[in-house]
């Protein structure tokens, strides 16, 4: 389970994605951390209307958890131990901390979902439980002892009258203590305990695991507003085989029949990507344009001037291929079609590579890749380098 370093991309697909954990020792430099959240300014988040934060005390009796936006007072209130501090969607919320997720472009990043922070005192945990998702729980300051799981555990019971899903057995698994920089692996459903040994932060990496109803009624909710797209089903081509109250097996096929033009349809892709680049959260689920939008011009002219254009990790993307090989491109859900003169620009993108002058003459259609690049500078996908965009 303790490896040396980390697995090659091939290798993690093959071995551990969604099959076992596994713990990398200094996965992340150390030096990475010292922008990333502390745990005052996560406080401060936690006082906020529109952050979700929990607050979870372990005592003799169990859990107790509290829902944010909580008071200033309440954490002088609670000692300096069995306590956590849970904060959902950092990395939209403190841009520096989304650096981290550079480290993780191995992975499925359309998948991602947030980077969830806690600050725990000696003593905290928030019990042994399960997730449906996959998750990288990476160690930042102080020192936590982890149970994992030999197996996954899909049957098991929690605790009734807990505050939280706690499992009501213990499990069998293996412990191995965590300190800055030590990343943990936990595919779906495997179980697991986090307690807290030293005063610490924890960055959990987690992964979206919507269930198919979920994205079924999506993808009907993105037909009703496609009419083209929203066929009828009106009976044709039945025959007696379906009289009367009797549904036939020729009608029940050509009801799957439909179903599955649908989800074979270029349509499906272009949903897919408005879906997984859609936040999770309500409070960020409309994302603001840049309030000073740049024209071309003028980004055409800052990049000839010597600028650069980064990606920047917070931001939700989300690319497919239509059958016709045009690209769907999306931003917090909003839906770019690419030409087949700015695929080359996306697909750097995707590789989170900077965007020079040079490389837009390299690749030719000057005029299309500045069309683009300025559209998702305003959308605050691209940023420069320099400090005075």
């Amino acid at each position: 389970m303790v490896l040396d370093t980390f697995p090659s991309a091939e290798e993690f697909y093959k071995t551990y994605w969604g099959k076992k954990p596994f713990v990398v020792r200094g996965g992340i430099d150390k030096s990475e951390f010292d922008n990333f959240i502390d745990g005052d300014t996560l406080a401060g988040l936690s006082l906020e209307d529109d952050i979700k934060s929990r607050l979870v005390v372990t005592s003799e009796k169990g859990w107790v958890c509290e829902h944010g936006p909580f008071e200033e007072d309440r954490f002088s209130t609670l000692g300096d131990k069995n306590w956590s501090l849970l904060v959902q969607n950092i990395d939209q919320y403190h841009p520096n901390t989304s650096s981290l997720l550079r480290n993780f472009d191995f992975s499925p990043r359309w998948l991602m979902d947030d980077i969830m922070v806690s600050y725990s005192t000696v003593g905290g945990t928030v019990g042994p439980h399960t997730d449906s998702y996959h998750v990288f729980l990476v160690q930042g300051k102080g020192k936590r002892n982890w149970k994992v799981s030999h197996a996954p555990i899909l049957d098991g019971k929690c605790l009734a009258n807990q505050d939280l899903k706690v499992l009501e057995k213990s499990f069998d698994g293996q412990d191995v203590n965590v300190t800055m920089g030590d990343i943990i692996y936990i595919p779906p459903h495997f179980a697991h305990e986090g307690k807290t040994l030293e005063e610490a932060m924890t960055f959990s990496v987690g992964f979206l695991g919507p269930q198919l109803s979920e994205m079924f009624v999506e993808y009907g909710y993105y037909l009703e507003q496609n009419e083209q797209e929203n066929k009828r089903f009106v009976g044709q081509g039945i025959d007696t085989r379906s009289s009367t109250f009797l549904i036939g097996s020729d009608a029940v096929d050509m009801v799957k029949d439909s179903f599955s033009a649908s989800l074979q349809s270029d349509s499906f892709s272009a949903w897919m990507v408005k879906y997984f680049s859609t936040p999770t959260h309500d409070d960020i689920e409309s994302m603001e344009r840049r309030e000073h939008q740049m024209s071309e011009d003028e980004v055409s002219y800052k990049l000839e001037a010597g600028g650069v254009l980064r990606r920047d990790e917070q931001a939700k993307i989300a690319i497919t291929k239509s059958d016709d090989g045009i690209l769907n491109l999306a931003v917090y859900g909003s839906v770019l079609h690419v030409s087949l003169e700015q695929e080359t620009l996306v697909l750097w993108l995707n590789q989170k590579s900077p965007i020079s002058i040079r490389d837009i003459k390299k690749w030719g259609h000057k005029k299309s890749l500045i069309q683009l690049v300025t559209e998702l500078y305003n959308m605050n996908v691209l940023t420069f380098d320099c400090n005075d965009d």
